[in-house]
């Protein structure tokens, strides 16, 4: 698996990672991607599965790599209600306790709260980062402002990662929010990188299939390939099932030709 450094950091984390949302587990889908390079595994404590409290996709993640974690980066966010300093590390040590770890590799906002001030949450995670909890501090879903504004109020530890819907047929980020991204070294991390899965009826998706037909790779493949090509860019796509982890794996280690990849990005 091709690794890449996260923000402006010396550590490396793979270009394909696996998401949670949704996902009911209990078929060694994240063991099997631990095998495969996948190792950045995200979740978060608002995540449930089939109308369960929240906090169980964290509990079904550690059940599933309980004995893995030395191979493991993982990723949780902490919901946008519970940004105040005071409930910061609450909820941080809640999330590690689901989990069954001692430390969260990345500790991300999940997204922006306009009524508590950014500077008060940001000093609460940097105090974590100062406390060993946490190695490193992210956001999601945060407009190109909002990352400034998080940024700024930064003084000890810097925002390596944003994570945003960002997809071959949806990239509403690409004009303001990635560039910012790339210039300033903040790691992007693709959610929904497959739209879903719901792009048939989408005007590109002839391209799309032509360039998939072109390179022998499937569809999903090639979405990916095409978003962790970019500078600065890796992807979380999310499976249940266990025979799709090599197709996921296999977006990398190969590159679209330049007309591919000048086809995919008129495509939008």
């Amino acid at each position: 698996m091709d690794e890449v450094y996260l923000g402006p950091t010396q550590t490396t984390v793979p270009k394909i990672g696996l998401g949670t949302a949704r996902y009911f587990g209990g078929r060694n889908v994240l063991v099997k991607g631990l095998a495969s390079g996948l190792r950045l595994i995200d979740t978060a404590e608002s995540y449930n599965a089939r109308g369960d409290e929240p906090g169980q996709a964290e509990l079904q993640v550690g059940k599933e790599l309980a004995g893995h974690w030395d191979r493991v980066f993982i990723a949780t966010k902490i919901s946008p209600r519970n940004l105040a300093a005071d409930d910061v590390p609450v909820h941080a040590r809640a999330s590690a306790r689901r989990l069954g770890v001692e430390v969260l590799d990345l500790y991300q906002i999940h997204g922006p709260n306009p009524s508590i001030p950014i500077g008060e949450t940001i000093g609460a995670l940097e105090r974590l980062v100062d406390e060993g909890l946490i190695r490193f501090i992210g956001v999601s879903n945060f407009s190109a402002d909002q990352l400034k504004a998080a940024q700024d109020a930064a003084r000890r530890h810097p925002i390596v990662s944003n994570q945003i819907r960002y997809n071959l047929f949806d990239r509403g980020v690409a004009d303001d929010v990635l560039g910012l991204c790339q210039e300033t070294k903040v790691t992007v991390i693709a959610h929904t990188p497959l739209a879903l899965a719901n792009f048939d009826g989408h005007a590109g998706s002839g391209v799309l299939r032509e360039v998939s037909q072109a390179t022998g790779r499937t569809p999903a493949q090639v979405m990916l390939n095409w978003l962790v090509g970019q500078d600065g860019v890796i992807a979380i796509p999310k499976t249940d099932r266990p025979e799709r982890v090599a197709e996921l794996a296999w977006s990398v280690g190969w590159e679209l030709d330049p007309d591919q990849r000048r086809a995919l990005d008129a495509c939008a």
